[in-house]
């Protein structure tokens, strides 16, 4: 399973500390491992949710104070990270 990730996201990604980079590097590569071995989202491990209203296809991981926004395409095999931002802006794109 590809994981592709939207501009604003590297440009956040860039920006945070080693410590931050690597433990938000970590929950997209567990993310991606449960899906492509166990088919599952592990909900309990990532702080995972399911989002509503207008993001309605979209889950969410919780990494402290930054959220990890993304969609999955299992017809395209892909893990789309629509957006990384912290918890106050980034359900605002």
């Amino acid at each position: 399973m590809q994981v592709k990730f939207s501009r604003s996201a590297v440009k956040f990604l860039k920006k945070l500390d080693d410590t931050r980079q690597e433990r938000i590097r970590a929950k997209i590569a567990l993310l991606r491992t449960s899906l492509e071995e166990q088919e599952a989202l592990p909900a309990d491990e990532l702080d995972l949710k399911k989002l509503k209203g207008d993001w309605k296809s979209y889950f969410r991981i919780r990494v402290g104070q930054i959220r990890i926004i993304f969609k999955i395409k299992p017809e395209a095999d892909e893990i789309l990270i629509y957006s990384i931002d912290f918890r106050g802006s980034a359900y605002d794109s």
